[in-house]
């Protein structure tokens, strides 16, 4: 079972961000060669996919939470949309969508009680 991160909105910004999002999730000793990359089959006469989501295993959840986050909030600082939707084992989805850091604590919030263990509080 796995947890999904897209990315939604355009294709080379979801590329760009799903690419730098794995890359970063790699750099947690704990998380490394665990975080896949999800590719989308390339359109007819173009070469290569692009990525628009990484994928983990739900076990993996709660040491996923910290650096997702800390990457989220340098993305916002960054400027520009960021837009995702996170896609539970169970089926549940949660959409994201924000360009401003001022609501980077609300989203947070929000991605923490989504990604909590079963158990651990409310969905």
């Amino acid at each position: 079972m796995t947890f999904t991160i897209a990315f939604d909105g355009d294709p080379a910004e979801a590329d760009a961000d799903a690419r730098e999002l794995r890359e970063f999730l790699q750099r947690d000793g704990a998380l490394r060669g665990r975080i896949e990359q999800r590719l989308v089959p390339p359109a007819p006469g173009e070469q290569g996919g692009l990525a628009d989501a990484v994928r983990y295993a739900a076990e993996l959840g709660p040491l996923v939470l910290p650096p997702l986050t800390l990457w989220l909030t340098a993305r916002l600082r960054r400027g520009g949309k960021v837009a995702l939707t996170l896609h539970r084992p169970d089926g549940g989805e949660l959409k994201l969508e924000t360009e401003s850091i001022a609501d980077a604590n609300a989203l947070l919030d929000r991605l923490e009680e989504y990604l909590a263990p079963e158990g651990a509080g409310p969905r």
